[in-house]
Formats: C-alpha cells, sequence, structure tokens
C-alpha cells in the first residue's frame, strides 16, 4: 500500500516525465485549459481504472526511484542522458502494462491532480 504523499509525487512525476512523450504524439492540438481539465476531472472514471492507475503508478515510482540514484552517479552528461532515455522507456512500459498507453496515464494524472473527488476515491481504494 501506498501512501498518499507518494501517490502524488508519484502523479505529479507522471504529468511531467511521461507527458513530453505524449505532446509529441498529438498534433498541434491547443491543451485544455486549466477549467478544461477540471471539468475533465468531473467525468466517470471508474474504481477499476483507478486501480491501475494506483498499479501504474507504483510501478513508475519504483523505476523514477531506482533511476534517480543511478542519475546521481552518472559521471558525464551522455550517460546520464541515456539513463534519462532508458528511464522514460522503462515507465511508458510499465504503464503500457496495466493497460494505459502514456497520454491516457497522463491525462488520467492530470485529472486526478485537479480533482479532490478522484484523490478521495484514490483513498479510499487503498
Amino acid at each position: 500500500m501506498i501512501n498518499l504523499k507518494k501517490l502524488t509525487l508519484a502523479v505529479s512525476f507522471a504529468v511531467v516525465g511521461l507527458s513530453a512523450p505524449a505532446v509529441m504524439a498529438e498534433n498541434n492540438a491547443p491543451a485544455p485549459t486549466g477549467a478544461a481539465v477540471q471539468q475533465q476531472g468531473q467525468a466517470t472514471v471508474s474504481d477499476a481504472e483507478l486501480r491501475k492507475f494506483m498499479q501504474a503508478s507504483v510501478e513508475v515510482s519504483r523505476i523514477r526511484e531506482d533511476y534517480t540514484q543511478r542519475l546521481n552517479n552518472a559521471k558525464d552528461q551522455p550517460i546520464a542522458q541515456k539513463l534519462q532515455q532508458e528511464a522514460q522507456d522503462k515507465m511508458i512500459g510499465a504503464v503500457e502494462a496495466t493497460g494505459f498507453d502514456a497520454a491516457s496515464y497522463t491525462e488520467l494524472a492530470e485529472r486526478i491532480q485537479a480533482s479532490p473527488e478522484l484523490q478521495s476515491r484514490m483513498q479510499e481504494l487503498q
């Protein structure tokens, strides 16, 4: 079981760490405004989706922690860049293993971050 602080950190990291490939994959669509994200947060998200999200978040957090340590020990920039790419690839793989794609995971992370109701439901599911 993960605590709320780790989950919030994982969600924040997911939004930042996985949004780059999702944004690059999109075709210049305008970014949603804060109000749009808030409205999406109120849309129906099933308990099964939240459980899958939490499972993916735990794995993403584990990978992030592992690679943060490795990055701190990297001796030069090319090695650090290689490690960052490895970490991102593994995080995307972990997300996809739960049935999400990076864009859907990132969208749900943003919705959770903007919705106290979704955050509360996640706590109840833990």
